[in-house]
């Protein structure tokens, strides 16, 4: 069974290489999540499918002290089942370029060519620390029928408000980095295998973290993350969230949104530590 710390260095060497900084540089930046409660909605499968995959997301995010919306929200977290990504990004660039407003166009032209199967990005702002949220809500629906047939994007803008913020400290900074909306398509070819329930708890994974994925990124053991990653035996992979996996999203929700990336760092794995000794003294 693999230790404690060999399984803290995978999370720590998964933080540091993998999720994405705002604001700044790793130091000194900030590891960005949702400021409002999230709202999810999922295209291209049929209703009670969407309807299910949205449940469960509402749920995992619950279970990670993430707020969440109450029923006829206005969505930020999008999932989309879709024919082509590399066509789709290509469309939604010429036709909605606002959504990839805040990434560089070296990361948008990288999201284009990266070969999927999975296409992720997050539309993230920065908000006063001792303010509320203040983004004006978006939309993000494809044109599709029940069974994903005839997907095309059809997507309104968003815009962000700047708040006005009066924190003085050392420490704590005046702003924090949030999640406006966050944007995840799949290839519906890449689902032979895989289960709504797989699905679910991938698109939560993935969403509610600003994250790298696909290419040959390494993430810990057991993990959900590693759904669509290429393996010889298919029985090999997740069948749902790992313990791991949601001491993370409640390692990076429970620490302090309004200091520098560093310091969230350590605090993610302080408190991820804490939670694998629980885990370890309650299988005892």
């Amino acid at each position: 069974m693999i230790g404690q710390k060999e399984r803290l260095a995978e999370i720590r060497e998964l933080i540091v290489s993998q999720f994405n900084v705002s604001g700044g540089s790793k130091q000194t930046g900030q590891y960005p999540r949702f400021a409002a409660p999230v709202c999810p909605s999922v295209a291209g499968l049929s209703e009670r499918q969407s309807s299910a995959i949205e449940d469960r997301i509402r749920q995992v995010a619950a279970m990670a002290n993430i707020p969440v919306a109450v029923d006829k929200c206005s969505p930020n977290l999008f999932v989309a089942l879709i024919e082509d990504g590399k066509a789709e990004i290509q469309l939604l660039r010429k036709k909605k370029n606002r959504l990839f407003e805040t990434i560089p166009h070296w990361e948008r032209d990288a999201l284009e060519e990266s070969g999927g199967p999975v296409y992720t990005w997050k539309a993230t702002h920065t908000v006063g620390s001792d303010s509320g949220h203040n983004a004006s809500a978006g939309t993000f629906t494809f044109m599709a029928g029940a069974n994903g047939a005839g997907l095309g994007p059809a997507l309104g803008g968003s815009t962000t408000n700047g708040q006005t913020s009066h924190v003085k400290s050392k420490i704590s900074r005046s702003t924090i980095e949030g999640i406006a909306y966050s944007y995840l398509l799949i290839e519906s070819k890449s689902l032979k295998g895989i289960s709504a329930a797989q699905l679910a708890d991938y698109a939560a994974m993935v969403s509610l973290i600003d994250i790298k994925v696909g290419g040959d990124q390494q993430v810990p053991d057991g993990s959900i993350l590693s759904l669509f990653a290429e393996t010889e035996d298919e029985t090999l992979k997740p069948t749902s969230l790992s313990s791991g996996d949601l001491l993370l999203l409640r390692g990076l929700y429970n620490v302090p949104a309004n200091v520098k990336a560093s310091l969230q760092r350590s605090a993610m794995i302080h408190s991820m530590s804490e939670g694998l000794k629980q885990s370890d003294r309650a299988e005892q």
